[in-house]
């Protein structure tokens, strides 16, 4: 069997020097094993801290070159798929930090001129038929220059969309659809931010696709806009939706009932589009709106996938739900996981390129999450290699109970089987009766993993060169 093909980065000639090669791997390992952005905590000994500190503020340790060594990873994964590019933004706020961080060193303001810290716009790239999480097929980190001009001084909305913070939507398409041009088609996966004609016209329905949340009522060509049109067309399906409570956002969970709509559309181009993007764009909405409360959940979503039937529609609903999971990661990145905001680094550069770091080892996090309810059965080889995976087999044999109901049921040599595992070591029970493992106990499990994998390596390493002649 060749080489494994896992969704971390192999930094070997990435920096253009092979002691920060090496120390770049060993800095992803120690941020995966250990569930912390401080260095402090991930670290063994001072010489190590220090090391690490080095590395960070190496010039040679370059964003770009970070970047390069993730995305390009993600692209070995591709070929044949049918693939959703989920973009979103996220904001690092680190005024707490403000007195320890070094002025002009890759921080600025933030959507609030008041606070200290840094953007981030990512792709997360995910199979369309599997729903596995594969990797990030681009990543961009900026900040607000502090005192730079504001919208009005700049005259925002008559700039060129290339000089726009919102192109970073377009920007990150391009990048996705270069980087994974092997893959059978694209379909880019972004929220209400990222409805834009500029982007609508990038789509070609073909290797190229695009599926937004509405956030304008467009005009469209028969003279009427989207929201009087969606109006006038009767409900042509019905489902149910079970919605998650989320005590942060005081959501109570409960069952909705959904109607839904669908219909080809011809938008017509905005004043501010520039000169040479189409007059039209013919484009596909779907309309999913709980029937009852008036401030209930209601979904429009543009598509250049085509949509006249139920099941389609329903494709494309499943399709935009899976935006929560590069929400998750960002989740991951803040409060219950890595806490990049609390880092004690001292100079923003830094910050910026442990938080790249960070995403991938958030990424192994969301994967497992996934795998415990996958149908699919995600390969074992795209998250762990084959050390690894031998390491996990001597584990599950000495997790096993002796009833069925304390056995790991999961197919071996599948992801979900590994996730089993991982999450006995991090605290969780293995009972069916028992709520999922969540981020935290994947976490721990993990951390507690990687210990035991060294351990292991470190004994095959010995009884290897004991046993050679």
């Amino acid at each position: 069997m060749g080489e494994l093909v896992n969704s971390f980065p192999d930094f070997t000639g990435s920096f253009g020097d092979k002691r920060i090669d090496k120390r770049a791997g060993e800095a992803l390992a120690k941020l995966t094993y250990g569930r912390s952005s401080s260095i402090r905590q991930v670290t063994e000994s001072e010489a190590e801290q220090k090391s690490f500190y080095r590395l960070f503020n190496n010039e040679s340790f370059s964003e770009q070159a970070i970047e390069q060594s993730i995305i390009k990873r993600c692209s070995e994964l591709c070929a044949g798929r049918h693939l959703l590019c989920i973009q979103d933004t996220t904001e690092f706020n680190l005024s707490r930090q403000q007195g320890r961080i070094q002025p002009y060193s890759g921080l600025g303001t933030t959507s609030n001129a008041d606070i200290l810290g840094f953007m981030l716009h990512s792709s997360l790239t995910v199979d369309a038929t599997s729903a596995h999480a594969l990797g990030f097929s681009s990543i961009k980190l900026w900040e607000r220059k502090e005192g730079s001009p504001d919208r009005h001084q700049r005259n925002y909305q008559k700039q060129p969309i290339e000089h726009k913070e919102s192109y970073k939507w377009i920007s990150a398409a391009e990048q996705s659809a270069n980087l994974l041009g092997a893959a059978k088609c694209i379909t880019i996966v972004a929220d209400r931010e990222s409805d834009i004609y500029d982007l609508l016209v990038w789509a070609d329905g073909e290797k190229k696709h695009l599926l937004i949340r509405s956030n304008h009522n467009r005009s469209i060509a028969n003279g009427n806009n989207l929201t009087d049109y969606l109006n006038s067309l009767p409900v042509m399906h019905t489902y149910t939706l079970s919605i998650c409570g989320d005590v942060r956002k005081e959501i109570k969970k409960r069952t909705a009932q959904m109607n839904l709509k669908w219909s080809i559309v011809v938008l017509k181009k905005t004043k501010r589009t520039k000169a040479a993007a189409p007059v039209n764009q013919q484009m596909y909405v779907v309309e999913a709106k709980e029937q009852h409360p008036s401030k209930g959940i209601y979904w429009r979503l543009l598509t250049s996938h085509p949509v006249t039937t139920s099941e389609q529609a329903m494709q494309i609903i499943s399709w935009y739900k899976q935006r929560w999971h590069i929400e998750q990661i960002h989740r991951l990145l803040k409060t219950e996981g890595f806490r990049i905001e609390r880092s004690q680094l001292e100079q923003g550069w830094a910050i910026r390129k442990l938080t790249m770091l960070a995403m991938m080892a958030t990424l192994r996090i969301l994967q497992m999450m996934l795998a415990y309810d996958d149908e699919n059965e995600q390969v074992l080889d795209e998250v762990f290699d084959q050390d690894q995976q031998q390491c996990l087999r001597m584990i599950n044999k000495q997790l096993e109970g002796n009833t069925e109901k304390q056995k790991n049921t999961a197919k071996q040599n599948t992801l979900k089987w590994a996730t089993w595992i991982i999450a006995r070591l991090g605290g969780w029970k293995g009972y069916k009766s028992q709520r999922k493992p969540g981020p935290i106990v994947l976490q721990k499990g993990l951390s507690k993993f990687y210990n035991m994998f060294e351990g292991w390596r470190i004994y095959q390493s010995f009884t290897k060169d004991v046993s050679t002649p």
